[in-house]
């Protein structure tokens, strides 16, 4: 191998490897900010309601510092119209009810105007029409208390709702609040989750339906994971590179002593 070509590998085998080590510390980073992340939020949860923020305050939402917040609420329900969000219940919390279902998402009118999306809670898949479940239809003016939501991640490889049939997999408040024909200008950008026993006893032996506190609070953390794969690749790199050093080294040595040889 030339000269040039030598350089020219070591300073690319050097630029990867800059590059590996500089991805590991930044997963490592990412980590210590999920950390503090779950941290919070297992805090803020436990913490008492605070009245739910209102248009004043919405500009100056961070998702990340109010989700999962436990709020409450005074107003009525819409039941007009309702998004139906298909959710397998393996693990209940909130009763004793489990299997596919949905979750019921309802306007919600604040006695100082403004709306909001509330998750009402589970009802099993024979329950998805109102119409099948009048007595859970709570009428008249209600205290709410649940948890703070915000859209949830949705790409192109995300199923799509199908408004038809309203049959939801991914919550976005734009998307919804649209199917529902709420105000934008007047509707929170979260949602609320009820917390548990807020629903009617309508179900068998008087569960409460909708089957409200089924909240999966979880993170995904795979940056461990992740840091430990770039700085695996980091340190295969340096390995071969140190093996094609030394190879280069050996080819090298009889070169050298075949040009001193001749000089004689």
């Amino acid at each position: 191998m030339s000269r040039a070509k030598f350089w020219l590998f070591s300073l690319s085998a050097l630029t990867v490897f800059i590059l590996l080590v500089s991805l590991g510390n930044w997963q490592v980073r990412r980590l210590a900010w999920k950390e503090q992340l779950i941290a919070d939020v297992n805090s803020r949860v436990a913490a008492s309601p605070e009245d739910a923020p209102g248009p004043d305050q919405w500009t100056d939402l961070q998702p990340d510092a109010a989700v999962y917040r436990p709020v409450r609420l005074v107003g009525h329900y819409d039941h007009s119209h309702e998004v139906h969000v298909w959710f397998a219940l393996n693990e209940p919390r909130g009763g004793p009810l489990r299997g596919p279902g949905y979750l019921i998402m309802t306007p919600f009118i604040t006695t100082a105007g403004w709306q909001v999306i509330v998750n009402r809670g589970f009802v099993p898949e024979p329950m998805k029409k109102a119409q099948s479940r009048p007595e859970t239809l709570i009428s008249g003016e209600v205290t709410l208390t649940g948890l703070m939501r915000f859209d949830e991640p949705k790409n192109w490889l995300s199923p799509k709702a199908d408004r038809q049939k309203n049959v939801w997999i991914v919550r976005q408040v734009g998307e919804m609040a649209a199917y529902l024909d709420m105000d934008p200008t007047a509707t929170a950008p979260y949602w609320i989750d009820l917390l548990k026993g807020q629903g009617v006893p309508s179900g068998p032996g008087g569960v409460s339906l909708p089957q409200g506190g089924e909240t999966r609070i979880s993170f995904r953390n795979s940056h461990l994971q992740y840091a430990l794969t770039w700085y695996g690749l980091a340190a295969v790199l340096a390995v071969i590179f140190l093996l094609f050093l030394r190879k280069s080294r050996r080819k090298s040595q009889p070169a050298a002593l075949e040009h001193a040889d001749s000089g004689k």
